[in-house]
């Protein structure tokens, strides 16, 4: 952003006039906010009076403005890394032999970890706030990059500790307001010039994650190809009878046990002793369950392509639920529906 838009978006965020001070004004040591090109000025309000939010929010229009201007030393290492996603892939290209020769990112050979954090609302001083603040609380574990297509993007280290990760998340987006609708991590390969398609990957697979079921617990995207290509499948109901009787049977049925004992086994690919462990039944439960199963669902069972459109048809409607599921207001609690009615809801 240019210094006249980071300027209109911290008046937006902070709801008073923000001005950069005139050369030819006085300073004001209660007022003024300095940085290395000037200082800002925020209508109506001294320094002290500001909330830990709002702080930062103008540490984030700050850090902005000094890498506009390559104002402080620390300004340059935060432009090299924000030149990680700029649009020409030489610059891309120069930050990241610059970042590798200085030691800046982990010089291994297993590559970079890119980490992507999807935002909602995403005003991109809000991004720059929250990324600024998260690379902070995680104490290094995190290098924060920029704001990037809606998301922020960080470098992570390979020693991230995930469960607080997942707690900083949750808690520097709502300090900023925002909601973290799903973040995902991608690796470049050591042999990667730049690390755009890492990038694009992590922003793809963190807004898969924000649809997917709660069971799916990776946030890594190379293990959620699979997802991936069911989320480009269209929303028939006609195409899943046609393509998987099965599936619609299990859908349909009142009780949830077939289709959630059906779902288990072949996840575990058929190893009943995984799929017992995921249900918490004994194996005699298992083989009973499945030789009571309807019809159409045995013979799909028995036949290889069969089984395998099952599998994907199940995982399909489990994506299409979570949406809808996500779609309703938080406000409003939903009349529960006859499983026949929700089957017909998902697939229409």
């Amino acid at each position: 952003m240019h210094p006249p838009q980071i300027i209109d978006q911290l008046s937006h965020a902070l709801g008073r006039r923000v001005t950069l001070r005139r050369a030819d004004e006085p300073a004001d040591a209660d007022a003024d906010i300095a940085f290395g090109g000037g200082a800002l000025r925020i209508g109506g309000t001294a320094r002290a009076d500001l909330s830990p939010r709002e702080w930062a929010v103008v540490d984030a229009a700050v850090h902005l403005l000094e890498m506009a201007s390559g104002a402080s030393p620390a300004a340059r290492r935060d432009r090299v890394f924000a030149n990680l996603i700029d649009d020409d892939s030489s610059v891309r290209r120069d930050a990241l032999w610059e970042l590798r020769s200085r030691r800046w990112i982990d010089g291994r050979a297993d590559g970079i970890e890119l980490l992507a954090v999807v935002l909602d609302p995403a005003p991109e001083l809000g991004i720059v706030a929250f990324g600024r603040r998260l690379a902070t609380v995680l104490h290094g574990a995190v290098q924060f990059v920029g704001a990037h297509r809606g998301a922020a993007i960080f470098v992570a280290s390979r020693t991230l500790d995930l469960d607080a990760r997942n707690r900083a998340v949750d808690a520097e987006a709502a300090a900023q307001g925002m909601t973290a609708r799903g973040f995902a991590l991608a690796a470049g390969s050591p042999d990667d010039g730049d690390v755009d398609d890492a990038v694009s990957r992590a922003i793809r697979s963190a807004h898969l994650r924000a649809t997917l079921p709660e069971q799916v617990t990776s946030v890594r995207a190379e293990d959620l190809g699979g997802w991936a290509l069911v989320q480009t499948l269209p929303r028939s109901r006609s195409l899943l009878v046609q393509a998987c009787p099965a599936a619609f049977v299990l859908a349909s049925a009142e009780d949830s046990t077939q289709r959630d004992t059906v779902e288990a086994y072949l996840d575990a690919a058929g190893r009943a002793s995984v799929a017992c462990q995921r249900l918490h039944i004994h194996r005699t439960t298992l083989y009973y369950r499945l030789e009571q199963m309807p019809e159409a669902v045995r013979e799909a069972l028995a036949d290889g392509l069969q089984r395998s459109t099952l599998h994907l048809t199940l995982k399909l409607l489990r994506l299409w639920d979570e949406e809808l599921r996500r779609e309703e207001p938080a406000a409003v609690t939903p009349v529960p529906l006859p499983r026949e009615r929700t089957a017909e809801r998902l697939l229409a």
